[in-house]
């Protein structure tokens, strides 16, 4: 059995924490921030949470703990390209699936799993800041409040500006969208019918995720610095005229009926993602475009090939294939959401004639659109 001291209690760093504790492991976990609630109020920021990442959950015993009232499973997707003929739609169907993921509040998730993970017997500290840590190739070291934790293994979880990744020098590759994400809870006439869908539009990519309300969805639109500050700068009437233009009157009348946020959008790399018993992972170790909303998912992956290590007992060798294999799989992503990035963000009619062919194709192609489905589920 080894001690893992996993800091960061957001929902990656509490699924690894949860999982290491029930294959028997000693685990102490340290969030600097209070322990995560919800409300009735609905939480601004949601995750797509693909079959992959349910099924980790699933096995751990967490999505059944799940309040179903909170939970927006979605049967389809629809993707199109404004003012053009290029349109694509997926039917879980297809897949002879039953949906094709779930829209699910970020602190709900968190909440659940912060109890599962008491009930499992993880030491959980709130509000505990790292001060000062040490790795080592023998053992470990964080302390926090004054108090020290020595352990065999730390993991990393503390988000995209990781404070323990930053003090333990790891080499960062980044570049930033240059836009702003803005999202709110939008209500809307028309019902969604368990659909998520995205509009690309020149200054960046609109999404209508579905929440479990019929007539309520989380919006995340993806806008160019400058749109996004004259976005930011609207109230929430003129927003949802905004909203209304470029919706395509996919869901009739919109409206805002939560407050709006927005945060900036960056790609980020860490080039090591182990050094000696020090691992990163989650957004402390990539983020991504959210345009197609794998950034959970891509963490929830870090998390399930780890513990298929930590499982029994495991060798530096073996962490360091889990690095090898999950810097991989973030590569591949950051590269395919750069690659829609580039192709959509402009206007000019030789590009929108070639999106519209490729989106039509594709549409009509069964194979590649079973492809694109399977990549879909996760």
């Amino acid at each position: 059995m080894q001690h893992f001291i996993v800091v960061g209690g957001g929902m990656i760093g509490l699924t690894a924490a949860l999982g290491l504790r029930q294959q028997g492991h000693r685990v102490t976990l340290l969030e600097q921030g209070a322990a995560p609630t919800y409300t009735d109020t609905l939480e601004l920021r949601v995750s797509a949470i693909a079959h992959s990442s349910r099924r980790l959950l699933q096995q751990l015993g967490v999505w059944q703990t799940l309040p179903s009232h909170r939970l927006g499973p979605y049967q389809a997707m629809e993707v199109w390209d404004h003012d053009s003929f290029g349109r694509i739609a997926f039917h879980a169907s297809e897949a002879n699936a039953t949906d094709l993921g779930a829209i699910v509040e970020n602190r709900v998730l968190e909440q659940h799993l912060w109890q599962r993970a008491a009930a499992a017997g993880v030491e959980l500290h709130e509000n505990a800041s790292v001060s000062a840590q040490q790795v080592t190739a023998e053992r470990v070291w964080v302390e926090a409040n004054g108090q020290r934790f020595d352990g065999d293994y730390l993991l990393a979880a503390d988000g995209g500006r990781s404070p323990l990744r930053q003090a333990a020098g790891l080499p960062l590759t980044f570049w930033d969208y240059q836009q702003r994400g803005c999202v709110a809870v939008i209500e809307c006439s028309e019902p969604h019918g368990g659909c998520a869908r995205q509009v690309f539009l020149p200054s960046g990519p609109v999404a209508w995720l579905p929440l479990a309300d019929p007539h309520q969805v989380s919006l995340v639109w993806s806008a160019d610095t400058a749109v996004a500050a004259e976005l930011e700068a609207l109230d929430d009437s003129a927003f949802a005229k905004q909203l209304q233009r470029v919706s395509d009157q996919c869901l009739g009348q919109l409206k805002v009926v939560s407050k709006r946020a927005s945060f900036p959008l960056r790609m980020q790399y860490t080039q090591r993602w182990l050094q000696h018993r020090l691992l990163v992972l989650g957004d402390a170790a990539h983020t991504i475009h959210p345009l197609a909303g794998q950034g959970a998912n891509l963490g929830f992956g870090d998390v399930s090939d780890l513990l298929k290590v930590t499982a029994e007992d495991f060798t530096q060798r073996e962490l360091r294939e889990w690095e090898r294999t999950r810097k991989l799989a973030a590569v591949e992503m950051i590269s395919a959401m750069e690659a829609f990035k580039r192709g959509f963000g402009t206007a000019h009619p030789l590009a929108k004639l070639v999106r519209g062919i490729g989106l039509k194709f594709a549409n009509s192609f069964g194979p590649l659109k079973r492809q694109l489905i399977k990549s879909a589920l996760g």
